[in-house]
């Protein structure tokens, strides 16, 4: 006999054997769940058992009342014609028009997995002696039918129990078809708090505040007054002037325009709820103002994440509880995610880019540095200006020379001095003003008569404050000035610049 004909004999014997084992215990065993009853098939079987429960079209339906544990509400074809369904239970909230249509056009041929037992005497054991759900669906031609949800089968968790009217035939139905009608109203709201402009469709940008509780301070972002490439198009203004990192910059200063929320949870808000969410006195608030919009988003109370499958809660925060105003319908407290809500955890140095000035060399007159009260001027000449640039954006100016008190510095090791001194540290904001004098003081001086002024102060044998243009704004490792006063010295006599301190 060959091995691939044994082998088929052997398999077609285990097959029989283990046909004979499941008959064996068909035969023997008890009925472990309701679904064994009389009318019910054979335990082991691939048949087709699907029978269809609701035979009319969802075109012919009108009306879809539903009754559960969250309250009652009715899907009505709309007779306006702004849209093909409306939720009166909504109010003024904006409808998910595609929640709304996928709820009716789920009663299409309506199927149940199969037909579980016939004139039923007890229907509490399906738990339809008080079902969970009801939802009765009205037709054009003036007939209803009401589908009953009862308890879940402890066979197999993703199907239900219903019934169809005053009938005592059970239906076994998976529970993703029946979570339309088990949800509250809320799951039809658009979850939308502001849509996103298309790309051509952005309006001008105004102005945009933070204020948080735990900050002691309030940020606030505004148009760049100058386009600087690599840069954001916005600039902090409080509390302190500085450019934006514009990759981590964005999503705040943007990220209010199609924010959405991961689900709605109260409807047309009173002062109880909006205090019981934290958002009578919000832990954040941001609002975005401009020519012809004003939105403000209230931050609330925060929801902990939970640990896997389990219902224990840990030091994660996964959303927020929060309130839109400056857009019509969606008057209701929404549960945002985290991830959407970056105002409520940066800090300004999050966003700041690590250019305390962001001044072109090629723009550049002069740098003027008084130290201890010495003064030195480094006098700049180049072949045009920034704005000077080739087809494909890049500044084509360059620097041709530098001297200073009439000698003529080496003009890369210049272009690293003056990297390294375009790198002082931002990386820690502060605002109490220094006191006494300045101890050094540099100064930006343009071609276009404009100019900037970093005025260095000491604070500890560590740190000193530094104020730009008149502006307490940063603290910075005193290291930084020390290599800085040393690279002035070794500019001079030629020899490389250091760029650690």
């Amino acid at each position: 006999m060959n091995g691939k004909l044994q082998g088929i004999i052997i398999c077609g014997v285990t097959a029989a054997c283990l046909v004979g084992v499941m008959a064996f215990l068909n035969s023997t065993s008890g009925k472990s769940d309701a679904d064994s009853s009389s009318s019910s098939t054979a335990a082991v079987s691939s048949q087709d058992e699907s029978v269809v429960i609701l035979t009319k079209s969802s075109d012919d339906i009108t009306s879809v009342k539903v009754s559960n544990e969250h309250g009652e509400y009715s899907v009505n074809k709309s007779e306006s014609g702004k849209s093909t369904w409306s939720i009166p239970e909504l109010g003024t909230l904006n409808a998910n028009a595609n929640a709304e249509a996928s709820m009716i056009s789920n009663l299409d041929g309506f199927k149940a997995k199969k037909l579980v037992e016939e004139n039923v005497e007890d229907m509490s054991k399906y738990g339809l002696d008080k079902s969970t759900a009801d939802l009765t669906v009205e037709y054009s031609d003036g007939t209803a039918t009401t589908l009953h949800v009862g308890s879940v089968s402890p066979s197999n968790e993703r199907y239900s129990y219903v019934s169809l009217d005053d009938e005592k035939t059970v239906y076994m139905v998976m529970g993703t078809k029946l979570s339309y009608y088990t949800d509250p109203v809320t799951a039809y709201a658009n979850l939308t708090l502001l849509a996103k402009p298309s790309d051509d469709d952005w309006p001008d940008y105004g102005k945009e505040t933070v204020t948080r509780k735990d900050l002691d301070y309030e940020m606030a972002f505004e148009n760049n007054p100058n386009e600087i490439e690599g840069l954001s198009g916005q600039v902090m203004t409080e509390p302190i002037f500085s450019y934006l990192n514009i990759t981590n910059s964005s999503a705040t200063t943007h990220g209010m325009w199609g924010l959405t929320a991961q689900s709605c949870e109260v409807i047309a808000p009173d002062e109880t709820a909006m205090k019981e969410h934290g958002l009578s006195d919000p832990f954040a608030t941001v609002r975005l103002s401009g020519d012809g919009y004003d939105y403000t988003l209230k931050i609330g109370d925060p929801v902990y994440a939970t640990a896997g499958d389990s219902s224990e809660t840990t030091d994660t925060v996964s959303a927020y509880y929060c309130y839109f105003e400056g857009v019509k319908g969606v008057d209701a407290i929404y549960l945002v995610s985290a991830d959407n809500l970056p105002w409520a955890t940066i800090k300004a140095e999050d966003v700041i880019t690590s250019l305390m000035t962001s001044n072109y060399l090629v723009d550049l007159k002069n740098v003027e540095v008084v130290y201890n009260g010495k003064k030195t001027v480094y006098e700049v000449e180049s072949s045009g200006a920034s704005t000077d640039t080739d087809s494909d954006g890049k500044t084509t100016a360059q620097v041709t020379k530098v001297t200073t008190d009439g000698k003529e510095l080496d003009v890369d090791n210049f272009k690293t001095f003056y990297q390294y001194l375009m790198g002082c540290p931002t990386n820690e904001i502060y605002f109490t003003d220094p006191e006494g004098e300045s101890y050094l003081t540099i100064t930006f001086d343009r071609k276009d008569g404009k100019k900037d002024v970093m005025e260095i102060y000491k604070d500890s044998s560590r740190r000193s404050v530094v104020k730009l243009n008149g502006e307490t704004s940063f603290r910075i490792q005193s290291t930084w000035v020390d290599t800085f006063v040393a690279n002035m010295d070794r500019l001079l006599k030629g020899e490389a610049v250091d760029d650690n301190y």
